[in-house]
């Protein structure tokens, strides 16, 4: 291939390696392919919940990897410490070589230096896949939402001290993910929920920090109030993760543990307003 550019995905002992002439391929069948990945990894270690980063220890979001071209990211799992992935460009064990064309994608597996198949996908293929995987997300979360459980037994929860991780910020934090479309989801509100868009109000930061309860949770992702009350043991990732960014302007922490997430996308109808006198 001429042009050749390549980007390297690592988690424990596996690399995923992304090659492709810089001529043929656009940057959205790169984006896809990527997704692809990280949605096969997050389906092997069930969680939702993946860090990525580069050697220097700066998070990237996905749309950033495939822009910038990021040689070598790190993938890691918060909170799970039996998961370990060393910042090191050797070879890992299990590697996947996507060999990428404008309308097609070679996938070669390789266990140490044996090759163990090979599987050719067609793009249009892997978006069927990473929109089924986006439409089991919506569904369970919509199940959620309909048929919410009971919360009285919340009543008397007394919420545990958080202590937020003493970890290095990076310089993209808050940085707005892309919008994506969500036709699926909006077709299935009803009139009533379109119209709550004109009841939206403006909140000041001091306004939100009011409510840091888990009988009152608001919480702000990218300039966006949100109502989260609900939502609290629903979080894949536990209360006490979402509790972290309850009455705060949690942007910062979200783009650490969802980079990769359309907030908007999943919390729309949590939304109750928007962030003034904000920077």
């Amino acid at each position: 291939m001429n042009n050749k550019e390549v980007i390297n995905l690592y988690i424990e002992d596996r690399q995923d390696t992304l090659e492709w002439s810089g001529d043929d391929v656009e940057i959205e069948i790169l984006d896809e392919v990527v997704t692809f990945i990280l949605n096969d990894i997050k389906q092997k270690y069930q969680t939702d919940l993946l860090t990525l980063r580069d050697q220097e220890n700066q998070y990237y979001e996905i749309d950033q990897i495939v822009e910038f071209k990021r040689p070598h990211t790190y993938i890691t799992i918060p909170q799970r410490h039996d998961v370990k992935t060393l910042a090191k460009n050797e070879l890992r064990t299990n590697r996947n070589i996507y060999t990428i064309k404008k309308d097609s994608v070679l996938l070669d597996k390789y266990k140490e230096a044996s090759k163990v198949e090979s599987i050719e996908y067609q793009i249009t293929a892997i978006k069927k896949a990473n929109q089924k995987y986006v439409d089991t997300l919506i569904g369970i979360f919509d199940d959620l939402v309909i048929q919410p459980k009971k919360r009285n037994s919340i009543k008397n929860e007394i919420a545990k001290p958080i202590q937020f991780q003493n970890e290095p910020e990076s310089p993209k934090f808050g940085q707005s993910p892309k919008e994506s479309v969500s036709p699926s989801w909006i077709l299935r509100k009803s009139l009533s929920d379109s119209s709550k868009k004109n009841d939206l109000k403006q909140f000041t930061i001091d306004e939100v920090a009011k409510h840091n309860t888990i009988n009152s949770a608001w919480i702000v992702i990218n300039s966006k109030v949100y109502d989260v009350t609900k939502y609290l043991n629903k979080h894949p990732g536990g209360q006490e993760e979402l509790m972290k960014g309850v009455g705060t302007d949690a942007t910062p922490l979200f783009m650490q543990n969802h980079p990769w997430v359309n907030a908007h996308y999943l919390l729309e109808q949590f939304q109750v307003g928007f962030l003034i006198n904000h920077k």
